[in-house]
């Protein structure tokens, strides 16, 4: 009962979560460090959550491995987003396939996890590691590549 709760609530912020993202695609927008760390903690931090509350889903070491995978996609994929300075700041222009897809991998899986049986969760959650690790190679390759950025632009 308490993970349909979770499911329930978890869809409607991810869908005010990611129309806000949406909206700011293909726009310049400011990068600061800070984001790019809270987006490397929440994506896991998500994902023990969704550990905890659905324990009798986990999908055992395809899981991890997926992870591991999806943080070589992430980071390869962060290339994709422009990156450039102005007036003094660093600003992006992000990709929206990279939002799309997380924000379609988390919805599914808290979908199931409100709906669906627990051998459906399980494959949920598999899509899941691998976003979690996507995003956290896409917001390492934005970190990095802004950090650089930035010195540059003091020097």
């Amino acid at each position: 009962m308490i993970g349909r709760g979770f499911g329930l609530l978890s869809i409607a912020l991810i869908c005010l979560a990611l129309w806000g993202l949406i909206r700011q695609v293909r726009k310049p927008q400011p990068l600061r460090p800070s984001g790019n760390l809270i987006g490397m903690v929440m994506a896991p931090v998500m994902l023990l959550v969704n550990l905890i509350v659905l324990r009798q889903a986990a999908p055992g070491l395809l899981g991890p491995a997926l992870l591991i995978f999806g943080l070589g996609f992430g980071l390869a994929w962060g290339q994709v987003a422009k990156l450039q300075a102005q007036e003094g700041r660093v600003v992006a222009e992000r990709s929206i396939l990279h939002l799309l897809f997380w924000g379609i991998s988390y919805a599914a899986t808290q979908i199931l996890a409100t709906f669906a049986t627990a051998a459906w969760v399980a494959g949920g959650l598999i899509a899941m590691f691998f976003a979690t690790g996507t995003s956290l190679g896409t917001n390492a390759n934005l970190l990095v590549r802004q950090l650089r950025l930035r010195r540059s632009l003091e020097a």
